[in-house]
Formats: C-alpha cells, structure tokens, sequence
C-alpha cells in the first residue's frame, strides 16, 4: 500500500483579531475556504502580545493551499503589509495526505 500526498502550501499569519474579519474576506475572494485559527500571545518586534486587552488579542490563522491561490494570497498579505498593518507572515511548503 502506498500513501499518496499532495504538494500545498502552508501559510502562517500572525496578526490582530480585528484584522481577521477582513482576511477572512480576502480568503473568500481568492477562493480559500478553510482556515485555522488560533488565539495567541508572545514577545517580538511589537513587544508583549498577552491577550490582556481584548483589542490586543493576537491571532495565528494557518491556512493550506495550491500554489495558485498562494501566489494571490501573498500579492493581498503584501498589500495589507504596504497599508501598514501588522501582520507577521510564514510560508512552507507541505505535503498533505488526504
């Protein structure tokens, strides 16, 4: 018996809650369905991310895609970035089983 995995993308997004109302949107648009999301809380650039204040939650959404929809993806994070929000991004590439 073989597995058989398929090459994705992964994408990691680290931003503010009140952010993801608008990504969730731009996932729509670029036709990204299913996300994952995360409450979460560290020190970096932007000092301490703790969660005390609900308008400082931070958040990681991860998301699994083609590689075309991951080009538009990263085009639309860019342009979120060059506005001058703030949003951490990761990318790997993923093999997944299904």
């Amino acid at each position: 018996m073989s597995v058989v995995t398929h090459d994705e993308k992964i994408v990691q997004i680290i931003t503010s809650s009140s952010l993801e109302p608008r990504l969730l949107e731009t996932f729509e648009k670029i036709g990204i369905t299913g996300y994952t999301a995360f409450n979460v809380r560290g020190n970096g650039d932007s000092g301490i991310q703790d969660s005390h204040i609900d308008a400082d939650t931070n958040i990681l959404l991860m998301i699994v895609t083609n590689p075309e929809s991951y080009e538009r993806l990263m085009e639309a994070l860019n342009k979120y970035k060059r506005r001058g929000q703030h949003l951490m991004v990761f990318s790997m590439n993923t093999e997944v089983l299904s």
